[in-house]
């Protein structure tokens, strides 16, 4: 499982390069859309569950870490923004934290309303690499978490974009619980 999963994350980067290098000549892009750049994005997170299977449920906070890429589309100041984000999130259920590392791959759309503004919205799907469900009396986390992002940023300059976004689990945290993600991240991209 791990070993496709990687194999996929190296094509969709790889096929991202290949539109790269096609999309642009001496640096003047193509077709008049514009060009794809890449960069790095890094911030925090405050995460909980969301439902009432527990009666205490307390937010946990967490960081991020990860790629970006912005590829304008269709028309002007709309971009798709693949990423790649390393996430560590949970929350307090009571009996303790319970964490959860995941690997996200959102694939947001964003909007550039402004120079600086924009809005974003997009799914992303989510793979579980570690928890510490064995200190809760064997509660089964799931693998795989699929979830809708929606947000913001402010687009400082050519390089510099921050981002306010909240994510919400549709899919279940625990198999024998209704608890969904819910995720508030704010951070930064860098874009080379």
């Amino acid at each position: 499982m791990k070993g496709k999963f990687f194999a996929i994350i190296a094509i969709v980067f790889f096929g991202l390069g290949q539109l790269h290098a096609q999309s642009t000549e001496d640096g003047v892009a193509s077709a008049g859309i514009g060009q794809i750049v890449f960069g790095a994005k890094a911030g925090l997170n405050i995460s909980t569950f969301l439902d009432n299977d527990f009666v205490e449920i307390s937010p946990k906070l967490g960081a991020y870490v990860g790629g970006i890429a912005e590829i304008p589309a269709f028309f002007e100041n709309f971009y798709l923004q693949p990423e790649l984000v390393l996430s560590f999130q949970g929350a307090d259920i009571g009996p303790g934290n319970l964490n959860l590392t995941y690997l996200h791959l959102p694939l947001m759309a964003r909007y550039q309303i402004t120079d600086g503004i924009a809005a974003e919205f997009g799914p992303q799907i989510g793979f579980r690499l570690s928890d510490n469900g064995d200190d809760f009396n064997g509660f089964d986390t799931n693998n795989t978490q699929i979830g809708l992002n929606f947000g913001g940023g402010y687009r400082l300059n050519d390089t510099i974009y921050f981002q306010l976004r909240f994510g919400l689990g549709l899919s279940k945290v625990l198999d024998n619980t209704d608890l969904r993600n819910g995720v508030v991240s704010l951070g930064g991209a860098y874009f080379f």
